[in-house]
């Protein structure tokens, strides 16, 4: 297996975990938040994946293969589908919204997140596969307003 085919399997990995990791956070966050000793744990876990993340981009950086780093990874992994660029947007929009109890829809936004969702990835599949497919700088544009609008986070709970 040469350098770079190494590399793209193991920045395919870290980007799979990482996925995993930030729904299991995810799932728990809300009730973590709720104590310090919580909120400290989900300051630890990021610091952990922060630095993960870049111990592994290090050596690939460093390295003579060109287009091998994490970063230049997903970066071409978004123009080949919609999936990464649609779940980064989408949790940043989600987590970094205007303010506070920005619940335009109610219950019904996670369903529609989850439809469009759908409409998105498997859209953009076929799109790529005839020849056309959607821009990632699109995608990222309609995740961050699609995490803002249908599934923002709640931060005005009240903190012990």
């Amino acid at each position: 297996m040469d350098e770079s085919a190494k590399w793209e399997r193991v920045a395919g990995l870290v980007a799979f975990l990482s996925l995993i990791v930030a729904a299991l956070v995810g799932g728990f966050a809300g009730e973590l938040v709720k104590t310090r000793s919580g909120a400290t744990v989900l300051m630890i876990l990021a610091v952990v994946f922060v630095v993960a993340v870049i111990a592994i981009d290090l050596p690939a950086a460093v390295d003579n293969t060109a287009g091998n780093t994490f970063s230049e990874l997903l970066r071409e992994g978004g123009t080949q589908t919609t999936i990464f660029p649609w779940t980064f947007a989408v949790s940043a929009g989600r987590w970094f919204h205007p303010g506070d109890k920005i619940d335009l829809f109610g219950i019904a936004g996670p369903l529609l997140l989850m439809g469009l969702t759908f409409v998105v990835v498997a859209g953009g599949d076929v799109l790529r596969r005839r020849g056309n497919g959607i821009p990632s700088w699109l995608v990222v544009l309609t995740g961050l307003l699609a995490g803002a609008l249908l599934f923002p986070a709640d931060f005005s709970v009240e903190k012990p």
